[in-house]
């Protein structure tokens, strides 16, 4: 209920972010520091993002302390680690794309939330990512470490609302088939039942 799509516009006054800017965003414990998160992947494809984007790009780094700074034309707006669930979900509302340039995932919840959000995912194929995001219908995954693919993935979908807007839908659906806390607790307790009557027998 948290993580649901919201409206954008009202996000946007809400955070004090530009209205009219192309925001996407990253969100990660540590996202520069970290050597799983990839950002230096995410740094190399800015320019070319911006290059193939019309409208004024602004990085959101949501996940770690820092002024803001500047990757050729795009500055970024580094955010402090939230806590608060409603608070990183405002977020994701706020964003047009959400980046998940991850070198290293074990399942990758920050793609799961922005797709809950009904935000199309561009993602790297690292580890568990794939099971979440289906590359062509809920985003699209690149490379691992490919800053070129990346930006091209981008730059497609940034440059395309209606496709935007339906892998938005059809990741939402997605979470609420597969990835809800109530289906993900009624999956380990038929499990657990299945070993017990395993081991009983």
């Amino acid at each position: 209920s948290v993580f649901a799509p919201r409206d954008r516009g009202e996000a946007r006054a809400e955070l004090g972010l530009p209205p009219d800017a192309t925001n996407v965003l990253f969100s990660a414990r540590s996202v520069r520091s970290s050597p799983f998160k990839g950002f230096e992947t995410l740094e190399a494809a800015l320019p070319m993002i911006a290059a193939g984007n019309g409208k004024g790009l602004l990085l959101i780094a949501l996940g770690e302390d820092a002024p803001e700074s500047t990757v050729g034309s795009v500055p970024i707006r580094f955010v402090p680690f939230a806590e608060n669930p409603e608070t990183v979900a405002r977020y994701y509302h706020a964003a047009d794309l959400y980046l998940h340039p991850a070198r290293a995932e074990s399942f990758g919840l920050a793609p799961l939330e922005a797709m809950a959000c009904g935000i199309p995912v561009v993602a790297s194929d690292a580890g568990g990512i794939p099971e979440i995001v289906v590359n062509g219908e809920t985003g699209m995954l690149f490379a691992n470490g490919d800053a070129n693919a990346l930006a091209a993935a981008a730059t497609l979908l940034l440059g395309d609302h209606e496709r935007r807007a339906s892998m938005g839908e059809v990741g939402r659906e997605r979470v609420e088939r597969e990835f809800t806390l109530r289906l993900q607790v009624e999956r380990y307790l038929g499990w657990y039942a299945e070993l017990a009557t395993a081991f009983a027998g």
